[in-house]
């Protein structure tokens, strides 16, 4: 029998389990879960004690691979990553990027890439760091959501920021727009559809590593018209504001 696979959902979002990012994450596990037996584990980041980064650089000299801050969440989490076969990163985009949050959990775990000493880009620019400690066959998964009405550009900063870190070439990335529009439409239909082409995207990624270049593309194209999508949001605004008035 086969040993279970660890999967790992790191929840960078503020709103915890009322993201509507970490739902669609859900479906991508549940994709996951219908390949593999799988135990899988959920951390919320912003539920965690996490201490900023202060730049000492220990991890990479006095205490090589060791973070010298004590006393918070971190070394639970990194030894979670460690021992994963499957980690996957779920965030809103905030302002063009990773939530505050989020931004300093991963600071924190400079101390699991080597340490740099001046080294160049790969070829084909795969990574700037190297994993200290790499496990064999571990897979890690980037999923974004963003209320904007197209993924074009909007998500290239934190592309780029996993792109430099890890490599292009090392991680698997689902990003997908107006995800806000699509839960305030209507029924919630498209919501479902999404959902399901999410699950569906996290099956073949467990059995392939990968997914079909056209389905990532129907998760990343606007499922609203720009009419449609304008008169949704300009509703969901005048709701908010009216219930503030009150």
């Amino acid at each position: 029998m086969s040993e279970k696979k660890r999967i790992l959902v790191i929840n960078g979002s503020p709103k915890v389990n009322n993201s509507l990012t970490i739902k669609m994450t859900r479906g991508f596990v549940e994709g996951i879960e219908d390949a593999f037996d799988c135990e899988t584990d959920y951390l919320n980041v912003s539920e965690m004690n996490i201490k900023p980064c202060t730049g000492c650089l220990s991890c990479w000299g006095r205490t090589e691979g060791e973070c010298i801050i004590k006393g918070d969440d971190m070394p639970k989490a990194r030894d979670m990553i460690l021992r994963s076969d499957i980690i996957i990163i779920s965030f809103p985009l905030y302002f063009f990027g990773l939530p505050g949050t989020l931004k300093v959990f991963i600071d924190r775990l400079l101390g699991i890439m080597l340490t740099f000493s001046g080294q160049q880009l790969d070829e084909n620019n795969e990574k700037k760091h190297h994993l200290r400690y790499p496990r064999e066959g571990q897979r890690l998964a980037v999923i974004s959501s963003s209320g904007f009405s197209e993924a074009e550009d909007v998500f290239d900063g934190v592309k780029k920021q996993f792109d430099l870190a890890i490599g292009e070439n090392n991680y698997f990335a689902v990003c997908s727009p107006q995800l806000k529009a699509i839960a305030e439409a209507g029924s919630g239909q498209r919501f479902e559809k999404l959902y399901a082409k999410y699950k569906e995207a996290g099956r073949q990624f467990a059995l392939n590593g990968k997914a079909d270049p056209e389905l990532l593309k129907e998760l990343a194209k606007p499922q609203l018209t720009p009419k449609t999508y304008k008169v949704i949001m300009e509703k969901y605004w005048s709701d908010q504001k009216a219930g503030a008035v009150k």
